[in-house]
């Protein structure tokens, strides 16, 4: 799930709260999830997103060098649970 599908979902003042879970401001959190200006998280902050939203906004969606960040993801069986098999 992309980011701002996440965010869309969360309740009245959610937005707020996950902005204070994974330690950035609500402005902040808007702006990566508009993907302004090519905006893109941290490695760190995507691992707090992922973890936070509980998996429903993995790594490999806030990224598009995430192959590069993180090649352990990458593989038949990474692969295979991404397009949800």
């Amino acid at each position: 799930m992309k980011l701002r599908a996440y965010l869309d979902s969360l309740p009245r003042g959610g937005v707020a709260e996950f902005a204070g879970r994974i330690g950035i401001s609500p402005v902040y959190l808007s702006q990566l999830a508009a993907e302004q200006d090519a905006r893109v998280p941290s490695e760190k902050l995507c691992v707090k997103i992922e973890r936070e939203s509980r998996g429903a906004v993995p790594r490999q969606e806030q990224r598009p060098d995430w192959r590069e960040i993180w090649p352990e993801l990458c593989g038949p069986a990474s692969e295979l649970a991404r397009a949800g098999a």
